[in-house]
């Protein structure tokens, strides 16, 4: 018999990928990542991915032809059943790929749009009530200029990265020309180009959550708790999220048509919502068409009994994803902040952390390690571990994952370079 594959363009830190690929093998399919230079992935990943005998291949992942020529390649080999990502900055990819060698997969134009959030809020805005107000600025002036007709505070973002990085909110004009200046100056980050432009919002001040969803239905919301301002790390989140009932179907008639919306129907999406002060509105902050990342798809395993990664390739490899739910309980991620800065002496209480009754996983951040320097860059990579705890409600699952976080400990030194090693 001819062996299977499926084609991974990179792989996110947070498991979702090595998730995936578990599956695969499990199911006699062979999964393979593609990376534009494997050496320079992290050793994390790299670990992981030899540990389970998923290799890992050159390729040049920013050209649709390389890894078309790669597919066609491997496919005289065995049967190509698959090409996806579902890593953030090559999702789109994923499903150009897809389509061109006739694949299941989500519709390429509508995986460019999320990749995009000018692209994304001009596919929303036919949908009144979806987007907050908001202006594309490409100079700090006009980003100033969009701000003062907003009205303050405002958040500023860039428009195509990802995990909060440079997403600020913002009081006063000086504010608003200094991210977007600092966003200006980027030009890369991990590879990627960075627009010269950023996105000015409209502030909505209400209690944050994100829509799970496969094939364009809501699967459930999690409840997502944040930092304090100006940043928007996501410090922790709870599944499924405890609401009301009229604001949970809010919420899910709100994602389910940013989804119709944007145009992602196929395969897993994962849609982040504010409500708005008084609670009866909600708008959409952004759109993803990937499975959430965070650790919230291994949240979503404990507290319901749906896989969502699993979910994703049996769509992928032609079967129709079950949404049946079969558990009935909460699971919450709690996230522990690195320093501001420092030199990381010691890290003690892992196993203390795992006894505690509930607990999942007690797991570092890839890069956390005895002996790195850091500087805080302000966005989810300023996180040191995260935590899954399972409880009967909210509360109790919350509480044994901070009770976990307090077990951990990590002990610091000032910093002797001006290296930043995470």
């Amino acid at each position: 018999m001819s062996p299977r594959y499926v084609v991974f363009l990179e792989s996110p830190w947070t498991g979702a990928g090595q998730d995936c690929a578990r599956f695969l093998l499990e199911r006699g399919v062979t999964p393979l990542i593609l990376a534009t230079d494997p050496a320079r992935m992290h050793p994390s990943l790299l670990h992981d991915y030899a540990r389970l005998g998923v290799e890992i291949r050159a390729c040049d992942i920013d050209s649709a032809d390389a890894v078309v020529a790669f597919c066609e390649e491997l496919a005289a080999r065995g049967e190509l059943v698959g090409v996806t990502s579902v890593y953030e900055y090559y999702c789109d990819m994923g499903a150009r790929v897809a389509q061109r060698l006739g694949l299941a997969g989500p519709d390429p134009a509508a995986a460019a749009i999320c990749r995009s959030k000018s692209a994304m809020r001009e596919a929303m805005a036919a949908v009144p009530g979806l987007n907050p107000l908001h202006r594309v600025a490409e100079s700090p002036e006009a980003a100033a200029a969009a701000a003062d007709e907003i009205g303050y505070p405002v958040v500023v973002k860039p428009l195509d990265l990802t995990g909060s990085l440079f997403v600020r909110r913002c009081e006063n004009s000086a504010e608003v020309t200094a991210i977007t200046a600092e966003v200006m100056r980027l030009g890369e980050y991990l590879g990627h180009t960075v627009a010269p432009a950023v996105m000015v919002e409209e502030c909505v001040p209400g209690a944050e959550y994100s829509a799970e969803i496969v094939h364009g239905k809501v699967l459930g919301l999690t409840e997502k708790i944040g930092s304090r301002p100006p940043l928007f790390l996501e410090m922790g989140h709870v599944f499924p999220a405890a609401l009301p009932g009229e604001r949970e179907r809010l919420l899910i008639e709100k994602a389910e048509l940013a989804v119709k919306a944007v145009g992602i129907t196929w395969g897993p999406s994962h849609v982040e919502l504010k409500l708005t002060a008084d609670g009866r509105d909600a708008r959409v902050i952004e759109v993803n068409g990937r499975i959430a990342g965070d650790r919230i798809p291994e949240a979503v395993r404990i507290a319901s009994g749906v896989d969502m990664c699993h979910l994703h390739m049996t769509a992928l490899l032609g079967g129709t994803p079950d949404l049946t739910l079969t558990a009935d309980r909460t699971a919450a991620i709690h996230f522990l902040m690195l320093r501001p800065s420092g030199h990381l002496d010691a890290i003690d209480g892992t196993a203390e952390a795992l006894a505690v009754e509930g607990v999942h996983e007690v797991h570092l951040r890839p890069g956390v390690q005895v002996g790195i320097d850091y500087r805080a860059n302000g966005s989810n990579r300023d996180r040191a571990a995260w935590i899954i705890a399972e409880g009967a409600d909210r509360d109790e699952a919350l509480a044994r994952a901070r009770t976990a976080g307090e077990k951990l400990v990590f002990t610091w030194s000032p910093l002797r370079d001006t290296a930043a090693g995470a």
